[in-house]
């Protein structure tokens, strides 16, 4: 059984938290296990999910043009040659 207190430390409980989830039973004696193992849904959501709809921000703009840049380099070696000789794989952008 865990043991929790109020924060002016006027009271104090005995707890044991026991629920089902979507496959199976979980069972916790102290907070600290379950805080764990558990985290807010809302908070989720905002740490996790907001960011993802949000405007891209500059490293991932950096990829992006990484990745368009790497997917027009030649693969043959005369190709390849030619196009470092162009400068097309300049890092300016």
């Amino acid at each position: 059984m865990g043991k929790i207190i109020r924060r002016d430390e006027s009271d104090e409980a005995k707890f044991y938290l026991r629920f089902k989830g979507i496959e199976r039973y979980h069972e916790y004696d102290t907070i600290a296990d379950f805080v764990r193992d558990w985290r807010d849904y809302d908070e989720y959501v905002k740490e996790e999910i907001t960011p993802l709809e949000q405007t891209k921000s500059e490293s991932r703009r950096r990829i992006d043009l990484f990745l368009r840049r790497t997917k027009k380099i030649p693969t043959d070696k005369s190709g390849y040659n030619n196009w470092k000789q162009r400068g097309d794989s300049d890092e300016s952008e």
